[in-house]
């Protein structure tokens, strides 16, 4: 019996980025398993109800509540259990030694790998230890037993710069350099293109094992797909006489200028003759605004305030115009030929956006509501000259074209590491 793929699954965004290639491994009747640690909808996500289309795949679900509640900090006896949470997570502290001698044991991972006959484990960027006692076990049960392990991509990074969160610079501000040590575990660590592999390489990862194998979520064969299967954005109210805007928010400490987003925010949501939208960062808790208390200081054209509950393809595909704050959605945008404004004043991070030319990147508040006016007025804006090469960077990893979804099964399914550069 051949041997079968895990993919470990988190979260939302996790969802976005794996299921073109889960959708590979089912059509090719490799019965795929799907290991859910964390409590999100997955049988109801319109993606999922696309796999059940194409054939046999198993879930299983092993949820880590213990790291779950220890994401919680929205009051101070729930700070100190993160606190706790912590110390006993830091294999290197007294603490967390005492308790891996003491409480640690992954034989019934082990036995699971065994017993579903897998061969490979796909997990999402970050290290082993990072996501909760459950993620790890299985991590050590795969490296111990001699099954290949990956990290792929749970989002798509745009960033020309590596200091991009506060976190990180922080850090660097304080003359270190964060250690990426822990990513080297992997078989292999997987970038959507060059600039970002090359970014992470120069702060330790591995040269050999960290690779650029192009964009599984935004591959335009995928994208098209998913345009076609992502349930539709039908608001209770047509506006057809006015310029649809989506504004796309992002996490918040990504170097964003979080006041000044809400004051532009605010700004487009008083153009007369627009019709906005804002959705919210996919990374759940990650917003700087909570959208019930801050949603009524927005002027009257504002039409909805939504998170995952509306899908970003479907608004994109109603919109006439998209306003991306650091996040990748931008190459959605491109990808269905509609207008892309990124705001380079909002955030102090370098993106692909204003790098290759690829989007309209005012650099004051007036400049951005100059080219709402322009688009409102029906006057057409010549398309970004670098569109295309951003193109050729995130989704083709700087190559010409291809099927990266193949590319990725094809190089996942190698009975043996392959570590020889192109």
């Amino acid at each position: 019996m051949s041997k079968r793929v895990a993919f470990f699954i988190r979260a939302y965004n996790d969802v976005d980025h794996f299921v073109p290639l889960i959708a590979e491994f089912i059509k090719r009747k490799e019965n795929p398993i799907v290991i859910l640690n964390a409590e999100i909808e997955f049988e109801t996500d319109y993606r999922i109800a696309y796999l059940f289309t194409l054939g046999e795949f198993e879930i299983h679900r092993d949820i880590d509540h213990k790291y779950i509640r220890s994401q919680l900090r929205d009051s101070f006896l729930k700070k100190v259990r993160n606190k706790l949470y912590a110390l006993r997570r830091n294999r290197k502290g007294l603490i967390g030694k005492l308790s891996r001698k003491w409480f640690f044991d992954c034989s019934t991972q082990m036995e699971f790998l065994r017993d579903k006959n897998i061969g490979t484990c796909i997990f999402e960027w970050s290290t082993p230890f990072a996501r909760g006692e459950v993620v790890e076990k299985y991590f050590i049960a795969a490296k111990g037993i001699g099954i290949t392990t990956f990290a792929i991509p749970h989002g798509c990074n745009v960033f020309i710069n590596s200091d991009v969160t506060f976190g990180y610079r922080a850090i660097i501000q304080k003359g270190n350099i964060p250690d990426q040590t822990d990513t080297q575990l992997f078989d292999y660590y997987v970038f959507q293109n060059p600039i970002r592999r090359d970014g992470w390489i120069k702060w330790g990862f591995s040269s050999v094992r960290t690779q650029a194998w192009g964009s599984l979520r935004f591959d335009p064969i995928w994208a098209d797909i998913n345009r076609a299967i992502c349930p539709p954005f039908n608001p209770s109210e047509r506006h057809d006489e006015k310029l649809k805007v989506v504004f796309m928010q992002f996490q918040k400490e990504y170097n964003i200028k979080n006041a000044e987003v809400f004051k532009s925010l605010k700004t487009v949501s008083q153009i007369d003759g627009v019709a906005l939208v804002v959705k919210d960062a996919t990374r759940e808790g990650k917003a700087f605004y909570d959208r019930n208390r801050v949603s009524g200081e927005l002027g009257s054209s504002l039409l909805g305030w939504y998170g995952n509950e509306v899908h970003s393809p479907a608004l994109i595909d109603w919109a006439d115009c998209v306003i991306v704050i650091g996040g990748s959605i931008g190459v959605e945008v491109m990808l269905q030929g509609k207008h892309l404004i990124y705001p380079v004043f909002l955030s102090s991070n370098e993106t692909m956006y204003e790098h290759f030319d690829a989007a309209l990147c005012p650099e004051t508040e007036d400049e951005m509501t100059e080219l709402i006016e322009i688009l409102k007025s029906g006057r057409e804006l010549e398309r970004p000259k670098g569109v295309d090469k951003m193109l050729r960077e995130i989704v083709y990893g700087g190559k010409d074209k291809f099927d990266v979804t193949q590319s990725y099964y094809e190089k996942i399914s190698n009975n043996y590491l392959d570590f020889v550069k192109d």
